[in-house]
């Protein structure tokens, strides 16, 4: 996170994006948008206190292998009735008791108990670490998903475009034609209607377009009220992996698959710890203390070593060793339903992108050939052989042929998208060293 904060700190000079002159306005990238979100999208934070309590947990656990040292005082003031024997007559007496120690305790061994806590709390820093990841990765696929609609979208509003100029020039066209006799009114009155619907047809794509955006800016967690301009290059590296070795790879590095497999570790650590208990203890203590009813005190010291054994626990200790084994089997359980899911995914996404290869290959074809038509189609009208009909069918089919293409195109992108998030390929870093 500190290095995407530092990275925002220099590329944004205020919240949202706000141009840096009133001539130039700003741009938003891939990467700077998945940056914005991984910076603005609120669950996140709940995902790094789990890895801040996690490390804590880690570091509580192993200062049971570091001694511990406290230190107390204490005045006491004591006063009433006083009987030193019945030939003395009671007195009444205040006095003060003075008090001081410093005293330690280091544990020299308690057969795993420690160590099994350490290693099971080490586990969970990992599990938690993971979840983490896997949150990222989730709000970086929908960012790159929400910003590959807003090209699409702003793709067909180009082509919409490109429609309305087309049948507005072929409009002026059957209107000279009719006004030269070349041509009946049914020329001029189709061309009318041809351009009324590519009228609405990008005011439709246009209030898409719009939607687009908001969606992408809701995806982000910014709502600027500043124009911007959206760069539009976006490369998904392409995956020439088998099905089997996409399924190795996720089984690898899934994040969810590795926090989940740290959940079965950390629930056989804790079967050790728990065991553990029924093990003595064995400690060194020592100290150092001041006593007296009034200064100087007088001081002493101590040391020893201690050896506890648990006798009988009230069966708690066998009730705290099969709560962790039903942890484990319930990580464990988690860890193979878990593992079903992503592979079922990961088919899924694998399919999913050698069929939108195929057709993204498809459309291509079909967008030059009915290019090719209409070009053919317009030299016939204009030749007097085609009729307006067939003019306005070849432009029709082009228009939905391109759109068709802008759709599959995209789709392939999102495809590899999601196969790649399937298939657990992030930069996300690992834990840090312990």
């Amino acid at each position: 996170m500190n290095t995407q904060r530092i990275f925002l700190a220099l590329a944004i000079l205020a919240p949202g994006f706000t141009p840096a002159t009133a001539q130039q306005r700003d741009t938003l990238t891939l990467e700077r948008a998945v940056a914005l979100a991984i910076d603005n999208q609120p669950s996140l934070r709940g995902f790094e206190a789990e890895v801040r309590a996690a490390d804590a947990g880690f570091r509580q656990a192993r200062a049971g292998f570091l001694p511990s040292i406290g230190f107390s005082a204490s005045d006491t003031r004591t006063g009433g009735t006083i009987i030193l024997s019945p030939a003395i007559p009671p007195t009444q007496r205040i006095y003060s008791s003075y008090s001081a120690a410093l005293q330690g305790n280091l544990t020299i061994w308690d057969f795993g108990k420690t160590s099994g806590r350490v290693s099971q709390n080490s586990y969970l820093y990992d599990a938690a670490h993971g979840d983490y990841a896997s949150a990222v990765e989730v709000i970086a696929l929908n960012t790159e998903v929400a910003y590959l609609a807003f090209l699409q979208a702003r793709r067909v509003v180009t082509v919409d475009e490109e429609a309305l100029a087309t049948t507005s020039h072929h409009l002026v066209q059957a209107r000279a034609f009719y006004m030269t006799g070349r041509r009946p009114q049914l020329d001029v009155t189709k061309a009318e209607v041809d351009s009324l619907n590519a009228e609405v047809n990008l005011i439709q794509a246009r209030n898409a377009l719009r939607i687009a955006r908001l969606q992408m800016e809701n995806t982000m967690g910014v709502h600027p009220a500043a124009d911007y301009a959206v760069v539009d290059s976006f490369t998904v590296p392409a995956t020439s992996a088998s099905l089997q070795e996409a399924r190795t790879t996720a089984l690898r590095t899934r994040p969810e698959l590795v926090a989940a497999q740290a959940r079965v570790e950390a629930g056989r650590e804790g079967i050790t710890a728990a065991w553990g208990q029924h093990l003595p203890t064995i400690a060194a203590f020592g100290g150092y203390n001041w006593t007296a009813f009034d200064f100087p005190l007088f001081s002493h010291w101590n040391a020893g070593v201690s050896f506890t054994l648990p006798i009988f626990q009230g069966f708690a200790l066998d009730a705290g060793v099969e709560l962790a084994r039903a942890n484990r089997d319930i990580a464990q359980s988690d860890l193979d339903t878990l593992s079903e899911g992503v592979m079922l995914e990961v088919e899924r996404q694998w399919l999913t992108v050698r069929a939108a290869a195929e057709r993204a290959v498809a459309t291509s074809k079909l967008v030059q050939e009915s290019r090719e038509n209409l070009n053919l189609v317009e030299r016939q009208y204009a030749a007097g052989v085609a009729t307006a009909l067939d003019e306005s069918d070849a432009r029709l089919t082009l228009s939905n042929s391109e759109i068709t293409d802008i759709q599959a195109q995209y789709d392939y992108r999102t495809a590899l998208i999601r196969l790649r998030r399937a298939m657990g390929l992030s930069v996300m870093p690992g834990p840090p060293p312990r």
